[in-house]
């Protein structure tokens, strides 16, 4: 009598295949995110004071955004609504903070600046706009490109409250070396 040799399944069948993929795949994106909160952490920790002096400052309830802005001074510029549901610029301006706030509705809109620019260049490529200060006056400050080959990189600066055009500053093009 002839013994029947059976073939011997595979260790890894198609279904610990997934598994060993889907485990792998959890891991790898737990590191991502680790990773991400890690360097992450030291930024959030500088928010963290400057947004509980912008609530205390200004009475806000809610904060939407925080901006850091670095031109002649340090600016934090704290965007919140307060109980009455308005919305709220808060400035903390310079190495002791000092406090200035802006209600949105006694500013210029963040659209109507950007017609502005545009108006009067057309050929600009906005690609931000932020509050921020300038010589201690609350501007808007426009950073935009114009041209091709080389690419000219400039700052509008628009009074935040009239939306009046304050000045412009143009970085250096890149030049051929």
């Amino acid at each position: 009598m002839r013994a029947t040799t059976r073939k011997r399944q595979p260790v890894m069948s198609p279904k610990r295949w997934l598994a060993v993929f889907l485990v792998a795949l959890v891991a790898v994106i737990a590191v991502v995110i680790m990773y991400y909160n890690t360097i992450q952490q030291p930024f959030w920790n500088s928010e963290n004071p400057i947004r509980k002096e912008a609530k205390e400052a200004a009475g806000l309830s809610e904060v939407s955004s925080i901006t850091k802005q670095v031109w002649d001074t340090t600016s934090w510029i704290v965007k919140g609504e307060n109980d009455a549901k308005e919305e709220i610029y808060v400035w903390l301006i310079g190495p002791d903070k000092t406090v200035q706030t802006v209600k949105a509705s006694e500013s210029t809109d963040k659209d109507a600046i950007k017609q502005a620019v545009l108006q009067k260049k057309p050929d600009a490529a906005v690609k931000r706009i932020q509050p921020g200060t300038l010589n201690g006056q609350l501007v808007w400050e426009v950073f935009y490109s114009q041209g091709k080959n080389p690419e000219k990189y400039s700052y509008d600066f628009y009074d935040f409250r009239s939306g009046a055009y304050v000045t412009e500053y143009h970085l250096p093009a890149k030049t051929a070396s």
